[in-house]
């Protein structure tokens, strides 16, 4: 049975009769008994501080002037129509509000958009188009945020990323991180940019092993295509944690709390002393003692490889030492040749059809890339997951030639809480890492 189209020839003329401005010019709402209104959160970029948008949130108010909470009507409180006919003031009263106070050069307008309305679009007829053309809006600088872990179709959510950006909005999905979030549908989504869930953070700065997979997923999502966006923030901890792992926006009681009035677009927040915590902390202490000697260990074995020895009998000192998982030797082309030689204190890999072997290929890899470029430093990657054995690891890699042929020697480590003993190094200099 076919979808009715809408139920209302023009739903942007049924929701503007419940919104008017008062004597400021203050846009307001009336729905149910409640009176809406609107305050915007500043989102700043990372790399200045410039503010370059503003989220449009709502506060509910009673009759009585007693706060209502915005989230009991938009998790059940209402029926559909009614949960469709918020959510629609909301983004009029938002949208009126900011343009009344925002020049062309205002940046952008996020605006939510519940996933219930997104479900459930095609019954109840469009809104935001008739909006932004009544309104004069340019729909380039409205962001439309959808939480994906509210739209569990995936054929719903794409078609409605497909949707809003067909208008000229940008789409970014909210609350990624917690849930449903799936990587591999943000990947076929091509949405704008994606806003980490303030719970990452707290998950980060609680253990360490999350900390270090943190910078992983913002590089896996830039792979994709999209800015990255930490909400959340809070405190200076928490924005010098975003800076850190290379997010490229952020939003936050630390930057601003909400309010009715828009910070200038071009206001710089606070974030000299950020840039200057971040190159302090990566100045004083880049790397952990334990990985010197690693670093130096293979910078050993790939001076033995080159003397003519096997990868086997050239890494034999480092295979007996936690936390090594395995060696192996990528030619010039980035390919794995021969199998992995596999470290003796290392757990069995928990998937051994997953592990790389003869004619595995590793020529995107970062630190394949960096070892050719600076022949002889051993380079050092991010954290990331070492599929075969299941567990987050660190590769070191460093140019050494086998049997005559160029090419790089690697070695995975455990990256963990508990390193365990590490090598007896010989005190040799491996040159400089990543």
């Amino acid at each position: 049975m076919p979808l009715p189209t809408c139920v209302n020839s023009s739903p942007y003329d049924g929701i503007s009769k419940q919104a008017k401005p008062d004597e400021a010019g203050i846009w307001q709402g009336q729905f149910r008994g409640l009176r809406l209104s609107s305050v915007f959160q500043p989102v700043v970029t990372l790399s200045t501080g410039r503010v370059v948008g503003h989220e449009g949130l709502v506060r509910l108010d009673y009759a009585d002037g007693r706060g209502a909470t915005p989230f009991r009507f938009f998790s059940g409180g209402l029926d559909e129509v009614g949960l469709v006919d918020l959510d629609r003031l909301c983004r009029l009263l938002h949208l009126r509000n900011f343009q009344r106070q925002a020049g062309e050069d205002a940046g952008w307008l996020f605006l939510n958009v519940s996933p219930l309305v997104v479900a459930s679009r095609r019954r109840h007829g469009e809104f935001l188009a008739p909006l932004l053309e009544a309104t004069g809006f340019d729909p380039a600088r409205v962001v439309v945020e959808i939480a994906e872990s509210g739209v569990q179709d995936g054929d719903t959510l794409a078609d409605a990323v497909a949707h809003y950006r067909r208008m000229g909005c940008l789409v970014a999905i909210d609350d990624y991180g917690v849930g449903l979030s799936s990587v591999t549908r943000l990947w076929s989504l091509g949405v704008d940019i994606v806003k980490l869930d303030r719970e990452l953070l707290r998950a980060a700065l609680a253990s360490p092993d999350e900390r270090r997979l943190l910078p992983s997923l913002v590089e896996f999502l830039h792979d994709c295509g999209t800015l990255v966006l930490m909400e959340g923030v809070e405190t200076f901890t928490e924005a010098l944690l975003a800076l850190e792992v290379g997010c490229d926006l952020a939003q936050g009681f630390h930057f601003a709390r909400p309010a009715a009035n828009l910070l200038e677009i071009a206001a710089a927040t606070p974030i000299d002393a950020l840039r200057a915590a971040a190159s302090s902390s990566a100045a004083a202490a880049p790397l952990p003692g334990w990985l010197d000697e690693w670093r130096a260990n293979l910078a050993a074995a790939a001076r033995r490889l080159a003397a003519g020895d096997d990868v086997r009998t050239s890494t034999a000192p480092l295979l007996g030492h936690r936390p090594l998982l395995r060696c192996y030797w990528l030619d010039r082309d980035g390919i794995q040749r021969g199998d992995s030689v596999m470290g003796t204190q290392a757990s069995a890999p928990r998937f051994p059809l997953l592990l790389d072997q003869h004619g595995a290929d590793a020529s995107e890899s970062g630190y394949f890339a960096r070892a050719v470029a600076r022949p002889d430093a051993v380079q050092i990657s991010r954290a990331h997951l070492q599929r075969g054995f299941g567990v987050a690891c660190l590769t070191l890699a460093v140019t050494a030639p086998l049997a005559g042929v160029p090419g790089v020697l690697c070695c995975d480590l455990a990256w963990g809480s508990d390193q365990g003993t590490r090598p007896s190094g010989e005190g040799d200099d491996p040159g400089q890492g990543c």
